[in-house]
């Protein structure tokens, strides 16, 4: 048995086939042609990108399929499934007026409350009321939406892919019927909200034919690509944190909570339970050390073998990654990036050295912020390093797990959201390397901390001068 899984990201259709355990048997990904306009994108694209990544993999126990991908979009088709439009993707600021328009009554209504979210101009919602959706019969948010249609005939979303629509009601997980007449939304193109596990159908016989599969393989729903990430890390209890090393970052932690109380992380509805996961996005993540390899002269294998070496007795430089300002858990777009308390003796290897540990600081804060207090999972570009990882783990102060593929996290949680569908269990090898914290470094890691919070607020000081 196997499972095929299909990541519609941004730039790129991920096709993986995972063994029973979780493994990965192959995986293969097809870009997208250049797009007609700025945050859009024709969804066929998607389908035709889909046809050739599938094709390079090998189908013969392959026995379910799951999805993932984007959200936040906005995908208008017609009763057969084809497009009346472009998708709107989940970038496209169209939205801004008509949520403007609407802002004081969503607040009077307390929309935050009944999302989970405060509404925000990106959402759904307001890309339908911007746009012409004519000749629509449904409006997807996404884009693993469009495919499932494409695979199955049928049309539904999942409630993670929900909760970025500006319309669903968090704590049922269901259409809230006061925001879709609020905000003047025909409820009939809304497609129904099914769990991530669910079995959706067996693929149409257009659509095997295409992809060289049998008509009838069960196509299970699964989840949009944040939460998939999240639950493909291995966090899925509550206090479990996940934490994402890509360009930029996020800390998402699970919850079990589900009361409507305001919080000031993004919100998903959690993709196996009846939890939440709260994600607080990080501006310079996997940005500030490829800046810093950038400004040292260093490529990636010399910049980790230099930190390796500093490894052995780092000192007490800091780097504050804050090149860009700070989302999380502080607003404050004015701050920028220092090195602090260098000496003359410190050379590339202790400046790279630094640049981790700066990220992992700002990512131990608002693990810190957030209250979670479980396990911690690495995924992302940066769970490659041989170092990093454990830096994480020395200044968390508890155990990291970086999975097997941590580039492959997304399609992992697909992974699990069929495996839950099907009874399946994960392997050992596929829930990767634990990393212990060194808990010998813990009085040079307090101090550090101390050093990296006092730097921050001399920073922040320091911009607004």
């Amino acid at each position: 048995m196997s499972i095929l899984v299909l990541d519609c990201g941004s730039s790129a259709l991920k096709a993986t086939v995972f063994a029973a355990d979780g493994t990965v048997i192959a995986t293969a990904d097809t870009g997208y042609r250049a797009a007609g306009a700025p945050h859009r994108r024709a969804p066929e694209d998607w389908w035709q990108a889909t046809v050739e990544a599938v094709s390079r993999l090998p189908l013969d126990n392959v026995t379910a399929l799951c999805l993932t991908g984007m959200m936040e979009n906005l995908i208008a088709v017609d009763a057969s499934g084809q497009p009346v439009r472009e998708a709107s993707l989940y970038s496209d600021p169209v939205g801004t007026e008509a949520f403007e328009a609407a802002e004081e009554r969503l607040e009077a209504a307390d929309a935050t409350a009944i999302l989970g979210n405060a509404p925000r101009p990106l959402m759904t919602a307001f890309k339908l009321k911007a746009l012409d959706a004519v000749g629509a019969r449904w409006v997807l948010p996404g884009s693993k939406d469009f495919l499932a249609l494409r695979l199955t005939g049928i049309a539904a979303t999942d409630p993670s892919c929900a909760s970025t629509t500006g319309l669903m009601d968090i704590g049922t997980r269901d259409w809230s019927s006061e925001l879709v007449e609020l905000l003047d939304v025909d409820r009939g193109l809304l497609p129904p909200i099914l769990a991530a596990e669910t079995v959706l159908g067996g693929l149409i016989a257009e659509a095997a034919h295409a992809l060289g599969l049998p008509a009838g393989l069960p196509v299970i729903n699964g989840c949009g690509d944040a939460a998939a990430t999240t639950i493909g890390s291995g966090a899925e209890r509550p206090g479990e944190v996940s934490v994402y090393l890509g360009t930029s970052g996020w800390v998402a932690g699970v919850t079990e909570v589900t009361e409507r109380t305001p919080r000031p992380y993004y919100r998903l509805a959690h993709p196996l339970h009846g939890g939440l996961i709260e994600v607080a996005p990080i501006f310079s993540a996997g940005a500030a050390a490829q800046w810093a390899r950038d400004t040292l002269g260093l490529t990636l294998q010399d910049a980790e073998r230099l930190a390796g070496e500093a490894d052995a007795s780092p000192g007490g430089a800091l780097f504050l990654p804050y090149l860009n300002g700070e989302r999380t858990p502080f607003v404050d777009l004015d701050l920028r990036a220092g090195f602090a308390n260098v000496t003359a003796s410190d050379g590339a290897g202790a400046l790279y050295y630094a640049a981790l540990e700066g990220v992992a600081f700002a990512i131990a804060a608002n693990v810190r912020a957030m209250g979670a207090a479980g396990p911690v999972y690495l995924v992302g570009g940066g769970a490659q390093s041989a170092l990093w990882p454990q830096i994480m783990a020395d200044i968390l102060g508890r155990e990291v797990t970086v999975p097997a593929q941590p580039v492959l996290a997304a399609s992992l949680g697909a992974w699990r959201a069929a495996a839950k569908a099907l009874g399946l269990t994960m392997g050992a090898a596929a829930r990767g390397r634990a990393y212990l914290p060194r808990h010998q470094r813990a009085e040079r890691i307090a101090r550090q901390q101390r050093r990296f919070e006092r730097a921050t607020t001399m920073l922040r000081e320091l911009a607004q001068i």
